[in-house]
């Protein structure tokens, strides 16, 4: 449905029950509608009955088949009546900082999209670790520039042989991707 011309039915604090083009019916409180991206952003009740909580949901105004004026409620966007969770949201916050960290490590500084693709193939089955521009694995095999079989050091022999197996793999597997370079 195209929401251009919906004017006032799109208005903020309007109750519709909706029917979207995927068969999905609910009802919620309008918060927003933006014209140019034809985006309404919706305010449900939490299906829980946790409290004060909402759910927010961002619907392009194509995707309704059909909708319902049900009333003008109170305004979504009064701020003594809004609900945060700040003890949530942080969490959420301090879990997003340290998966971005951790991903971060992974990635290696200075190395060649070879040496990278070599330490993504290591870390699915093994503890892996960037050294500069060493990859670590186990905490103590070691690879190092320029990522041959022979350039593997260090650790149990069968640590060591492990790691070269992987290592000749990846590299044939490599050469075959990027036809011998």
């Amino acid at each position: 449905m195209e929401a251009q011309g919906q004017g006032d039915e799109f208005a903020i604090g309007c109750l519709l029950s909706i029917k979207t083009t995927l068969g999905e019916e609910f009802q919620s409180q309008v918060i927003s509608f933006d014209r140019p991206s034809n985006l309404l952003i919706l305010q449900e009740e939490s299906k829980s009955g946790a409290g004060p909580k909402r759910n927010i949901r961002l619907l392009k105004a194509n995707f309704i088949k059909e909708f319902t004026f049900l009333g003008q409620g109170e305004d979504p966007l009064d701020v003594k009546k809004c609900f945060l969770d700040l003890n949530t949201l942080q969490s959420k916050e301090e879990s997003a900082i340290r998966q971005a960290e951790a991903e971060a490590e992974r990635i290696g500084v200075g190395v060649t999209p070879q040496a990278q693709s070599l330490f993504d193939a290591l870390s699915k089955t093994l503890p892996v670790r960037w050294d500069k521009s060493t990859i670590v694995v186990m905490n103590e095999v070691r690879v190092s520039n320029p990522y041959l079989p022979e350039s593997v050091t260090g650790g149990t022999p069968a640590a060591n042989e492990r790691v070269r197996k992987v290592v000749e793999f990846e590299k044939k597997r490599l050469q075959s991707r990027y036809g011998g370079q």
